[in-house]
């Protein structure tokens, strides 16, 4: 299964290559699209239309990079980070391919922009003594969104769902505890809706990026000015010779690391069945694929380490710790 999801991705930067329009579910193109001063109205569309019961007028870019409160303690690398005019946070995450405990990543991601509440509160109150604004910091939370748009099942136990809303929640009474935080989760690949049947701002966005060669011709459906601005941003013969560059290199690096996945898994899944057939019996070789399994995931950290990727994004491929890999 494994190879299978490391070919088919394969499969997918070809196909990109040659393409006339960024692929929206890399890193570059993700970013170009929704991460930008000059896109930022995409984003509030894109959101708003995502969070039915939020308007948003405005948003300011945050640090992406959030540092751990100690030194030693993991930091924080967000794909966009934003906080609209009501002091409300959104964090989105483009997650290409299945991660181990990605769900409580978001968790621990979410547990920061929760913490940079009481600094800029503080910061906002800097005129006061250090005593006075402890005592206005009374843990009023603003609310927290966390929209992944995911271009993998994740559960693929429902077929037919796509979405899926967290919030805590009492279990007895299903209604919820508390909505300061809000987490989305969209998969993409289960969103089959053909375009007439996507009223909304927010199937249509779901539609595009799940279809972004659309843009070549623009339908009625989506000719219109939002939608127009997003053709202009992401047609590749309208970029400069140095976002191209930019652009390409950010393909190449994915095509290696999904070339040293592909590789790493085949090895790993060779030696694992070695191992079970020498122990000769059922159990024997599911404990050597096991086996195998973790000494592949050892060996994409190191070939990944040597393409120069970085401990957050090598972890994030191989559900290694940081601390796993820098011991290879």
């Amino acid at each position: 299964m494994h190879i299978f999801v490391a070919r088919s991705l394969w499969a997918q930067l070809k196909h990109i290559a040659m393409s006339k329009f960024i692929n929206p579910f890399s890193d570059y193109g993700f970013k170009l699209i929704f991460g930008s001063e000059v896109s930022k109205d995409l984003i509030i569309s894109f959101l708003n239309g995502v969070l039915h019961d939020e308007v948003i007028i405005n948003i300011t870019f945050r640090n992406v990079e959030m540092l751990g409160m100690k030194q030693d303690q993991r930091r924080a690398v967000f794909d966009i980070f934003c906080e609209n005019e009501k002091g409300e946070f959104f964090i989105v995450e483009m997650q290409k391919t299945r991660q181990k405990y990605f769900s409580d990543r978001i968790l621990y991601y979410a547990s920061f922009a929760i913490q940079q509440q009481s600094i800029v509160g503080r910061e906002k109150l800097s005129h006061l003594t250090e005593e006075e604004r402890k005592k206005h910091w009374d843990y009023n939370i603003n609310k927290v969104y966390i929209v992944c748009i995911l271009n993998y099942v994740m559960s693929p136990g429902y077929p037919d769902k796509y979405r899926w809303d967290v919030v805590r929640m009492d279990r007895e009474l299903k209604i919820p505890f508390s909505e300061t935080l809000n987490e989305v989760y969209l998969e993409i690949p289960k969103f089959v809706l053909p375009l007439s049947e996507c009223k909304t701002i927010y199937l249509k966005w779901l539609y595009v990026l799940n279809n972004i060669e659309i843009m070549e011709r623009l339908p009625d459906e989506l000719n219109n000015q939002l939608f127009q601005k997003l053709k202009s941003i992401v047609e590749i013969e309208r970029m400069s010779a140095n976002e191209r560059l930019e652009y390409e290199l950010s393909l190449a690096v994915e095509r290696d690391l999904l070339s040293a996945i592909d590789a790493s898994f085949e090895d790993g899944e060779i030696k694992g069945e070695e191992k079970g057939i020498k122990k000769g019996i059922k159990q024997g070789r599911e404990e050597g694929i096991k086996e195998g399994r973790k000494e592949e995931r050892r060996e994409i950290a190191q070939n990944l380490k040597s393409l120069g990727l970085s401990l957050e994004d090598i972890s994030k491929a191989t559900g290694l710790t940081s601390e796993e890999i820098e011991q290879l």
